[in-house]
């Protein structure tokens, strides 16, 4: 059986699996983030399509991290979002656009390509110059 998408009803479907791999606080939950991102790269293979995301997070300069912080494993969600593109790669130009929107004061700015959110973060002039 086949199933026809196109672009806006597939990255839907995928904002509804993500909810999936969070948890009721909106921490990742690395291993379900990781079984979906295997799971879309396999359709996204067999379709020739490409994805392309970015975990960022980032802290703000005048407000302190609550105590339940624990880098990496618990953040507090407003201060981290799923930048996620089908349409063409994730850039550096990208991330300082979800950081105009959703911060006020960053600093402290890092990213990653884990899916899972735990490993590989890194400043933002760092993974885009690989």
């Amino acid at each position: 059986m086949n199933f026809t998408l196109d672009q806006e009803e597939y990255e839907a479907l995928i904002a509804l699996a993500r909810t999936g791999t969070l948890d009721a606080n909106g921490q990742v939950i690395p291993d379900k983030a990781r079984q979906l991102d295997a799971w879309l790269k396999k359709i996204e293979k067999e379709n020739g399509v490409t994805r392309s995301f970015v975990w960022i997070q980032w802290q703000e300069v005048d407000t302190p991290l609550p105590p339940t912080t624990n880098f990496p494993e618990t953040w507090p969600p407003q201060l981290r979002y799923y930048l996620e593109m089908i349409s063409r790669p994730v850039n550096k130009d990208d991330v300082q656009k979800v950081l105009q929107q959703k911060a006020r004061k960053p600093v402290t700015v890092l990213v990653t390509r884990d899916p899972g959110a735990q490993v590989g973060w890194t400043t933002v002039d760092a993974l885009f110059t690989q």
